[in-house]
């Protein structure tokens, strides 16, 4: 099942076209670059189709297995949007490699840290 995300960059075409190229310079993903209505801009559109197994497991695993690259296609994209509008890509504190799909997979529940990890910190 092939999967689109995309983003808007408040940059003329060819100059997101070029930047894009500087950064992502092997072939990867479909990506295209489009005018965006209303001169706001260059559309940028990557398709994402996931390698998945034939048969039953392949029906079983296809929402997860098209979930992961279509949320890494959009964080490349959301982290390019900010390069080349700012110049940076912005990071908090609490998370300081920024927003990214791989952080989210590994969240657990909010709970009690244990004795080891109260001596770690400090506490």
């Amino acid at each position: 099942m092939r999967r689109i995300a995309t983003i808007t960059v408040g940059r003329p075409r060819g100059e997101v076209e070029q930047r894009w190229r500087e950064q992502h310079p092997t072939d990867g993903p479909d990506v295209t670059f489009t005018d965006a209505p209303g001169d706001r801009g260059t559309e940028i559109r990557i398709a994402v189709e996931p390698q998945l197994p034939v048969g039953k497991l392949g029906g079983v695993v296809e929402k997860a297995a098209t979930t992961v690259p279509l949320a890494k296609a959009k964080d490349e994209l959301r982290r390019f949007k900010q390069l080349v509008e700012t110049g940076e890509i912005p990071r908090s504190e609490g998370t300081p490699e920024g927003e990214r799909v791989g952080r989210k997979l590994k969240q657990r529940p909010a709970q009690p840290l244990s004795q080891p990890e109260l001596e770690k910190v400090g506490a």
